[in-house]
């Protein structure tokens, strides 16, 4: 394993960090607001850097799946969050289309949803 896998995710979370701080400053909160937002992601991310070689939970949000079952873990609660997610999306656009309100965030996120799994299924099936 390289030094640079074991950094991905961190880095990623810290650029994530910086720019959440940068969008609450530009909606005018105050730079306490924006360091708070910035160190609950820093935060995150370096405790998963710490746990990666102890925990195979935090190895596993790394990146960093320790063997095959962790892997089949993964995808086995990826599954079940698309799920969720799914149904969520489904009953937020009927809440909102029965009560009046505007369903169309919640249309545009399913067809987001729908492409990209269809996508995924059309792309997995051809490299199989």
């Amino acid at each position: 394993m390289t030094t640079w896998s074991r950094w991905f995710v961190p880095a990623v979370a810290f650029v994530l960090g910086v720019l959440i701080a940068a969008a609450e400053m530009e909606q005018d909160a105050s730079p306490w607001q924006a360091a708070l937002a910035f160190a609950i992601v820093a935060g995150y991310a370096l405790t998963l850097r710490a746990l990666q070689s102890r925990s195979d939970v935090a190895s596993l949000l790394s990146g960093l799946p320790p063997d095959e079952r962790w892997s089949s873990i993964n995808l086995r609660a990826l599954s079940l969050a698309a799920h969720v997610i799914a149904v969520v999306l489904v009953v937020a656009f009927l809440g909102a289309r029965f009560s009046g309100g505007d369903a169309d965030t919640y249309a545009r996120l399913g067809a987001v949803f729908a492409v990209a799994y269809l996508g995924g299924l059309v792309w997995y099936r051809s490299r199989s």
